[in-house]
């Protein structure tokens, strides 16, 4: 058997690690993890590895030449990215007619490479995945197998809300030469975003095994920081001619770094050649890039991280080095609908940096802009322009409003990213809409992970003011009124004092409605995206509100969220398509923009016009319209828990079901999808009382589990 190693990768997210250096010989414990990998090839018998090599490629072949840790290498520069199963394509005549293991280089693995490959031939597989399990699994493939190993899901990278397991893909594949055939020659071609989907659409023999041995990525310095600590027990890893005459904690220094006298080190990772002065104080989680020189009596606080070749003057403190500095993690921000944190956490500092690390994310795309009119949201606002400018992005400010107006303004402007901010209760809140109105995909949530992990970019400011646009009085207030049915004195409603529900008012007013007590009333949330809608005693919550629009207004093709009630769905018959909250791939891109198709499926101010002009025109009561719409009932939930292994359990809970795994019960079923801090239940049944029941049962499901499986 032979070997291919994946080597090429530019290893963005380790920045600055990666940054003079390629990631596969970023040292681990002293050692280079493409090393690491070497010796696990040759303990399971393998002398002969193809290294795919790219970004740094001279360095690598220079470091590793023809024959490194007794196994000979040959080497494939990629001068196009092919995607890792195109770049293992090209090693076609270098492997021949035998089975053969793709392995990461750039990865610290224990695994029993000699027990798997023969696991495959022994199940006759063309492929054999090696699994293991990870706390996070966003930056992995999720996979699914029966009890005969036999792969049977699969999931690139997927969001929170799109993950059913904590069993990933660890990048180690054995092959048999079989599956070369299925891989195209020439064009962009991954093993977890095509080659893997394709087989098991196929129904060809794939498997999964899951190995107990140490397994890391070592994809971010977090990884990479642990992976050290564990193969050193806890103790500062030294590479070689290095001269410490301070103190260091649990750190990491690899080759040719000098610590002066008195200063002292904290759990950080120092690259090469990095010069500490005397008397320096470097705190837990800084990352200090290659060839930087630290002076006399510098203060480096928790998470800063320097670029390469940094100088710093005798002296400096360095209190906000990065935005990771204020004790922020890239994935800590990601929540719900967008990025969520403590309010007095979103300084003007971290707000550039967001704003920085969404401009990058987008590519160019133009964004836009709205707050919730507060001063404090005004000056954060201004700030996240600003790191939007000064990294390239281009700015459309449309002003105050609220959520549902920046998800219509994406759309409307076509925005390759809207945003709105709301400080409230404590708490910052950013929510994120793509061009479709929605929430983004997947890809752009890695993307804003990766910049905002990265060191500071080159400054590439556009302009100097952002432009400015009313958004919520030149577009969607006359989306609300456009073609609506006249209400001519109907009476309504409106019962919360919020914009959104103001602007509802004016809409109502304009096309003819009278405010009368005892009238269809209207109760909007702050976001604008949910209604309740009330008339005569009888009330109608946001999902039945939107099953009267679907059983009475709406006739050609509808997309609606995959948490939505069953009920709504089938109403929509062959017409109707869903559409999950952060899809990975491409598949649902339909879907999507279908999604913009009917506002009022959205908009809970979009389907309050809507609803009172059908009770206006039939004539017939909320109540009466209602009666020919099958009843169903739907309610949700927060389950929080801080367990580790929360999503190791989803298997056990239900089957995987669009967002999240779905379990069904004799009067109903419940939707458990992960969130930040545990899952969101979502219970359908015929009644209210039957789907709290069912919410009941799912929470005491989901305490067995965790206590039965707790590690």
């Amino acid at each position: 058997m032979k070997a291919v190693i994946m080597a090429g990768g530019e290893g963005r997210r380790l920045r600055p690690i990666t940054e003079r250096m390629p990631k596969p010989l970023v040292p681990v414990a002293s050692v280079p993890a493409i090393v690491r990998i070497l010796r696990l090839l040759l303990e399971s018998g393998i002398t002969e590895a193809a290294v795919t090599t790219g970004y740094l490629a001279d360095r690598l072949e220079r470091k590793l030449g023809k024959e490194c840790e007794g196994v000979a290498l040959t080497y494939f520069r990629e001068e196009t990215p092919l995607g890792t199963a195109g770049g293992v394509l090209r090693t076609k005549e270098f492997l021949g007619e035998e089975d053969f293991v793709v392995i990461s280089g750039d990865a610290v693995s224990e695994a029993d490479i000699k027990g798997a490959a023969e696991a495959r031939r022994r199940l006759g597989a063309e492929a054999l995945i090696l699994l293991s399990h990870a706390e996070d699994p966003g930056e992995y493939g999720v996979v699914l197998c029966d009890r005969e190993g036999r792969v049977t899901g699969f999931s690139e990278k997927p969001s929170l809300s799109g993950t059913y397991s904590d069993t990933v893909n660890t990048g180690i594949y054995f092959f048999s030469p079989a599956v070369l055939s299925r891989i195209p020659e020439n064009v962009p071609y991954d093993f977890g975003k095509d080659l893997f989907p394709a087989m098991l659409a196929a129904g060809a023999s794939l498997f999964g095994k899951t190995d107990p041995g140490y397994w890391c990525d070592v994809g971010d310095a977090d990884s990479y920081y642990q992976a050290n600590m564990r193969l050193t027990g806890g103790k500062t890893a030294l590479g070689d001619a290095c001269r410490v005459s301070g103190e260091t904690i649990a750190s990491v220094l690899m080759d040719g770094c000098t610590v002066g006298a008195g200063s002292r080190i904290f759990s950080s990772v120092l690259c090469e050649n990095v010069k500490i002065g005397e008397g320096c104080e470097i705190g837990p989680g800084c990352v200090i890039g290659a060839d930087s020189v630290l002076g006399d009596r510098v203060t480096l606080m928790s998470g800063t991280k320097l670029p390469a070749g940094s100088r710093l003057p005798e002296g400096t403190v360095l209190r906000s080095g990065t935005a990771t500095a204020e004790g922020i993690s890239a994935s800590s921000l990601l929540g719900g609908n967008g990025l969520l944190l403590p309010a007095p956490l979103l300084t003007p500092s971290l707000a550039v940096r967001i704003g920085g690390a969404l401009a990058e994310a987008c590519r160019g795309g133009k964004i836009g802009l709205l707050h919730d009119g507060g001063e404090e949201a005004a000056r954060a606002a201004a700030a996240l322009l600003r790191g939007i400018r000064v990294h390239g992005g281009e700015v459309l400010f449309l002003g105050k409003g609220f959520e549902a107006v920046a998800s219509y303004a994406a759309l409307k402007e076509g925005l390759a990213l809207s945003l709105f901010l709301r400080l409230e209760n404590g708490t910052a809140s950013l929510a994120l809409f793509d061009k479709t109105g929605l929430y983004p995909k997947r890809d752009f949530e890695r993307r804003f992970l990766a910049a905002f992990t990265c060191e500071e970019p080159v400054s590439r400011e556009r302009s100097k003011n952002a432009a400015e646009s009313t958004f919520t009085e030149a577009s969607y207030f006359p989306m609300l009124t456009k073609n609506r049915c006249e209400l001519e004195g109907f009476p309504v409603a409106v019962t919360r004092e919020n914009p959104a529900s103001l602007l509802l008012t004016r809409a109502l007013l304009e096309k003819g409605g009278r405010f009368l007590p005892g009238g269809l009333s209207f109760t909007v949330s702050d976001d604008g995206f949910s209604l309740l809608a009330e008339q005569n005693g009888f009330t109608a919550d946001d999902w039945h509100v939107k099953a009267l629009l679907l059983r009475y207004l709406i006739r050609d093709r509808v997309a609606l969220p995959a948490t939505s009630p069953a009920l709504l769905f089938d109403l929509c018959g062959s017409r109707g398509r869903l559409y999950t909250h952060c899809p990975s791939g491409e598949e649902e891109d339909g879907a999507r923009a279908d999604a913009s198709l009917h506002p009022e499926l959205i908009h809970a101010c979009a389907a309050a016009m809507e609803l009172a002009g059908l009770v206006s025109a039939s004539g017939k009561s909320l109540k009466e319209l209602s009666s020919h719409v099958p009843k169903f009932a739907f309610d949700s939930e927060d389950f929080l828990t801080d367990a580790s292994h929360r999503l190791g359990i989803l298997p056990l809970l239900g089957e995987p079901d669009g967002d999240g795994v779905k379990a069904d019960y004799s009067r109903g079923s419940v939707r458990i999808v992960p969130s930040r801090g545990g899952y969101r239940l979502y219970a359908e049944a015929a009644s209210g009382e039957y789907a709290r029941e069912l919410l009941s049962l799912s929470r005491k499901e989901i305490e067995r589990r965790i206590r039965e499986n707790r590690p």
